[in-house]
């Protein structure tokens, strides 16, 4: 994104080279992980990235990786106070708290892309629900959704952004566990979507098992490139075809996300 470029010149160069060339904004929020050795810089930083995008209201260092059953990241405030933001994306509006829930911008696209294949009548199952980005678009195509979710806070942001969006009548939010979905819903979907937490699921079986016949899944996993490659294979194997598999970014050195659209043969 031509962070370290703007700041050429102003940290030096063997210092520079730690600092992620990205951020992520959500909303007038934006997101960075600064080195501890490049803090003494952090005013130049914000300044930088207030330049860059000036609606910009808070600035937080993240500090931890996403841990517990809800998906939280640690920050530390560097410019700002508000961790509570509203996000457009697409036509589609999310408020939520950063701090307390979990969201990524970066798969606005994808979200796009498995919304603009429903179509209306569909039942759909989106287990770790967060505070909506995929239920939401889904029943603005006309799907039946039932959105599943641990954590609470999440659970009221979701429900405050189904009110925003107007589709109040066609998703049902359910507080839970979604590793327990089938023992609780007992119903299969045309389609299900699967954002899984990172490092929680190797398998989906437990939510292909839901499937109706000739349906599809959407499953958000991340791996290295060997090991979804043992993963295809065992779905084929389990008699699933994988229609496409798609990367989506790394997380971690060689640790990717990835985007499977998975169906019955």
């Amino acid at each position: 994104m031509g962070l370290r470029r703007d700041l050429t010149g102003t940290i030096p160069d063997d210092l520079l080279i730690l600092l992620p060339d990205g951020y992520e904004i959500i909303g007038t929020i934006a997101i960075i992980s600064i080195p501890p050795d490049l803090m003494q810089y952090k005013d130049q930083i914000v300044t930088a990235l207030r330049t860059r995008r000036p609606s910009i209201q808070t600035i937080l260092n993240k500090t931890g990786d996403v841990t517990g059953p809800f998906r939280t990241s640690q920050y530390t405030s560097i410019f700002g106070e508000n961790t509570i933001t509203e996000h457009r994306e697409y036509g589609f509006r999310y408020r939520l708290d950063v701090s307390r829930v979990y969201f990524s911008s970066k798969m606005g696209s994808e979200r796009k892309r498995i919304t603009d294949l429903i179509k209306p009548g569909e039942t759909v199952f989106v287990p770790f629900a967060g505070v909506g980005p995929y239920a939401i678009p889904s029943a603005a195509r006309g799907a039946m959704v039932i959105a599943m979710e641990i954590n609470e806070r999440a659970c009221s942001w979701m429900a405050t952004n189904i009110s925003v969006n107007r589709v109040h009548s066609r998703v049902h939010i359910i507080r839970g566990d979604a590793l327990q979905a089938n023992q609780i819903l007992r119903r299969k979907f045309s389609r299900i979507i699967i954002p899984t937490p990172y490092g929680l699921l190797n398998n989906p079986g437990i939510f292909l098992s839901m499937l109706s016949e000739g349906g599809t899944t959407h499953w958000i996993t991340f791996s290295n490139s060997m090991q979804m490659k043992d993963r295809i294979d065992r779905l084929t194997f389990q008699g699933y075809q994988v229609l496409r598999c798609h990367q989506c970014g790394n997380v971690a050195p060689s640790v990717y996300r990835w985007i499977l659209d998975i169906t019955t043969k």
